[in-house]
C-alpha cells in the first residue's frame, strides 16, 4: 500500500466508523447483555405472555423531568432504564400498548397535567424545581392506574409493578378474593395506646391485584369469589364452617393460615393467653391435622434477635427465617422466593388413611423439635428455648397443598338456629331486629343439608402460621416526603399473592415477582456461627449460673450490713465481700470472653478472604502475565 493511498483509507475508515456509530445509536439503542445469574434485567416469560395477550389497548404517559434533573445523573440513568423497559413492552404488545414520554417542565401545561393526575412532585431540581418521575396508564374504557413516583430503591420490583399495572388495565374485572380474618388486619382503634392502628401492609399488596369481599361470620354460602382466604380462623360458626366445606367441594380454591399460638390475638383480652387458630371440624376431611399445643423450634432456620436495653444478640429458636432449602423448588407459588419469616409456627400432620394427596410445600430442617406453647406466655428471654433442646432429625411440615378426592365434613348436615319475627313468623333480618331495642328474638331450628358430599378434585393450601402476615416479619414502612413507602425485606407477602394469583388463574405474574430480588447467603459464615454457639452455649450457661449465685451472696451480705450496732461490716464480712466482688469480676470477664469467642471464627474467615483478595488473586494474575511474557520472549 502506497503513502498516497493511506489518506483515502483513513477517510474510508472514519466514514465507516461514523456509519456504524450512527446505525448502532438508532437500531441498537437499549441493547444490553444480561449476565446476571437469574436474568434480573431480562423480560420474563410471564411479562411477554401478558403483553402479547392484552384484551384491550392501554396508553402509558411516562412523566420525567428531563431538564430539571441535569445535576442528578443517577436519577437520569434510572429514568433511561425505565423508558427503555417501556419501549420493550411496546415492541412486544404492538398496537395494544402506546408509550408517551413527557417532560413536565416548570409552569408548563404538562406539569399541570402531571399534578392533576396525582403524580408526586419532589423538590430536588437544580433550582429547587419539582421533579416528576412517575406514570399514568389508561385503557379504552377510561380506567386509570398511576405510579406517583418511581422509587429507584425498588428497581428490583420495576418489571412486576409495570406488568401488574398493564395487566390490571387490560382486563375487564379483577379476580375476587373472599377474606375471613380472625385478626383485625383492617386496623382499628387500640384502646391500650389510645391510637388508631393502620391496616396491615399485606392488605395493600392484595388490593393492588384483587377485588376484596369480606366474608360474614354467619355466611351460609360463599359464592362469586375466585379464591377464599382464611386468616387465623377461630371459633367459626357452624354456618360458616358448612359454607367453607361446600365451597371447597365445589372446586373453590382456598388458602388457610392457621396458628398454634397467634401472637396478634394473644394479648387482646389484656392478659397474655394462648390463642389457637384451627379448623378442627374441616382439616380431617382435607387429610390434615394441626398438632395440638405445640410450636416448632428449628435451630438451622432460627433468627438472632436483640434482647434487653443493650440489645444483646440472642438466638430465637421459635422465630424462623426460611430459605429456599426449606421450600419445594418445583412449586410455582414458591419459585424464586428467597426468605419467608415465621414466628411460633405450628406442625401439620397428614392422615394416613386420607383419600386426598398432601404435598409438603415448606418444611423445617432436621435440627428441629416441638415445644409447648404454654411456655411462651412467661418467656422473657428467647435463649431459654435452647435449654434441653434435642433435635429429632425429622423434617416437619409447615405448609402443604391438598389436592384430589375429598368428602364433606358434614354428611348429616348442620343444625343451626335462625332468628325469626315472633309476630309474622318470618326470618328476621339484623336490620329489622335493630329497630326495636326491646324486642327479644325467637329462634327456630334449621338443618343445612349439603348439596355436595364429595369432590374429585379439591384445591386447598394450608400454612401453620398467621403471624407471618404481620408487618414486623416482612416489611419496613418509611415516610418519603409525607408518603408511606412500604419496602419488603422478606417474601411473606409475595408467597401470599403468588398463591392468590395462581389460584385465581394469573400465574404469569408469579414469575415476574419471583425475579425481583436475588440474594446469596453466607452459608459458610452461618455454619461457623451455629458451631460456635453450640460450642460455647453450655459454658455461658454455667458462668451465668455462677454469676447469679455470686449476686445472691452479695445481696445477702448487704442485708446483713448494719445488724447489731448498725453501720459497718465485720472484718470477716469485709473479707468475704471483697472475695465475692473479685470473683464476680472474674466471671463477668469470662462471660465477655465467651461472647467474643462467638465471632472469632467468623473474623478469622474474613481475614482469610481479605488475604486471598489482596495477595493471592493479584499474585496469580502476576504469575500468568510473567509466564505469557516469558513465552513471547523465548519464542
Amino acid at each position: 500500500m502506497t503513502i498516497k493511498q493511506s489518506p483515502k483509507l483513513i477517510v474510508i475508515v472514519f466514514v465507516a466508523m461514523f456509519v456504524v456509530i450512527a446505525a448502532s445509536s438508532k437500531w441498537l439503542s437499549g441493547l444490553r447483555f444480561d449476565l446476571t445469574e437469574n436474568g434480573l434485567y431480562t423480560l420474563s416469560d410471564g411479562t411477554k405472555n401478558i403483553l402479547s395477550e392484552l384484551e384491550q389497548p392501554v396508553t402509558i404517559d411516562f412523566y420525567f423531568s428531563e431538564k430539571a434533573t441535569t445535576q442528578l445523573p443517577a436519577l437520569r440513568t434510572y429514568a433511561q432504564r425505565v423508558e427503555e423497559l417501556l419501549q420493550e413492552y411496546s415492541n412486544i404488545a404492538g398496537d395494544n400498548l402506546t408509550i408517551n414520554v413527557i417532560d413536565p417542565e416548570p409552569f408548563s401545561e404538562a406539569e399541570d397535567q402531571a399534578a392533576l393526575a396525582g403524580l408526586q412532585g419532589v423538590p430536588a431540581g437544580a433550582r429547587g424545581d419539582e421533579v416528576y418521575f412517575g406514570l399514568v396508564a389508561k385503557n379504552a374504557a377510561g380506567a386509570e392506574e398511576i405510579i406517583p413516583f418511581i422509587q429507584p430503591d425498588k428497581e428490583t420490583f420495576l418489571e412486576y409493578d409495570l406488568t401488574r399495572l398493564v395487566s390490571a388495565l387490560s382486563t375487564t374485572a379483577l379476580p375476587k378474593v373472599g377474606i375471613y380474618s380472625g385478626i383485625e388486619i383492617k386496623g382499628g382503634f387500640d384502646y391500650v395506646t389510645r391510637q388508631s392502628r393502620p391496616d396491615w401492609a399485606v392488605l395493600e399488596y392484595i388490593q393492588e391485584s384483587f377485588d376484596i369481599e369480606w366474608i360474614d361470620a354467619k355466611a351460609k354460602r360463599i359464592e362469586n369469589v375466585d379464591v377464599l382466604l382464611l386468616i387465623a380462623p377461630q371459633n367459626l360458626s357452624d354456618e360458616l364452617l358448612f359454607a367453607i366445606d361446600q365451597f371447597v367441594l365445589s372446586g373453590g380454591r382456598t388458602m388457610v393460615f392457621l396458628d398454634p399460638y397467634s401472637e396478634a390475638m394473644s394479648g387482646k383480652s389484656g392478659m397474655p393467653s394462648v390463642q389457637r387458630s384451627d379448623l378442627q371440624a374441616l382439616l380431617p376431611s382435607w387429610g390434615l391435622t394441626l398438632r395440638e399445643g405445640v410450636f416448632l423450634k428449628d435451630y438451622d432456620n432460627s433468627m438472632v434477635v436483640g434482647v434487653g436495653e443493650a440489645r444483646n444478640p440472642v438466638r430465637h429458636l421459635g422465630l424462623l427465617g426460611l430459605t429456599p432449602d426449606s421450600m419445594t423448588a418445583d412449586d410455582i407459588v414458591l419459585f424464586g422466593l428467597e426468605s419467608v419469616n415465621l414466628s411460633t409456627v405450628g406442625i401439620l400432620d397428614s392422615l394416613a388413611d386420607a383419600s386426598v394427596t398432601v404435598t409438603p410445600l415448606i418444611q423445617s430442617s432436621e435440627q428441629a423439635q416441638s415445644h409447648s406453647v404454654d411456655d411462651l406466655l412467661e418467656m422473657q428471654d428467647p435463649q431459654v428455648l435452647m435449654k434441653d433442646f434435642a433435635p429429632t432429625g425429622e423434617r416437619y411440615t409447615l405448609a402443604a397443598r391438598v389436592t384430589g378426592k375429598a368428602t364433606t365434613a358434614f354428611p348429616d348436615g348442620v343444625e343451626i338456629e335462625v332468628a325469626i319475627d315472633s309476630e309474622e313468623g318470618n326470618e328476621a333480618s339484623t336490620a329489622d331486629l335493630a329497630k326495636d331495642a326491646e324486642a327479644v328474638p325467637e329462634y327456630r331450628t334449621e338443618i343445612l343439608v349439603p348439596e355436595l358430599t364429595e369432590s374429585d378434585q379439591i384445591q386447598v393450601m394450608v400454612l401453620s402460621d398467621s403471624d407471618m402476615l404481620s408487618d414486623r416479619l416482612w416489611v419496613q414502612v418509611q415516610n418519603f416526603f409525607g408518603q408511606q413507602i412500604v419496602t419488603p425485606w422478606a417474601d411473606n407477602a409475595s408467597l401470599l399473592v403468588n398463591a392468590l394469583e395462581t389460584m385465581s388463574g394469573h400465574p404469569d405474574l408469579v414469575e415476574i415477582r419471583s425475579q425481583g430480588r436475588f440474594n446469596r447467603p453466607f452459608t459458610r459464615v452461618d455454619m461457623l456461627r451455629r458451631d460456635a454457639e453450640e460450642r460455647f452455649y453450655a459454658e455461658q450457661e454455667v458462668l451465668e449460673s455462677e454469676l447469679s449465685t455470686l449476686e445472691e451472696n452479695l445481696m445477702r451480705l448487704e442485708q446483713m450490713k448494719g445488724e447489731g450496732d448498725g453501720a459497718m461490716f465485720s472484718p470477716e464480712q469485709e473479707v468475704e465481700l471483697v472475695k465475692f466482688q473479685e470473683e464476680k469480676l472474674k466471671v463477668r470477664k469470662r462471660l465477655r470472653e465467651v461472647q467474643h469467642q462467638l465471632d472469632k471464627d467468623i473474623e478469622s474467615l474474613g481475614t482469610q478472604l481479605k488475604l486471598i483478595n489482596i495477595l493471592l488473586i493479584p499474585g496469580i494474575i502476576c504469575l500468568i502475565v510473567l509466564f505469557v511474557a516469558g513465552r513471547r520472549r523465548f519464542s
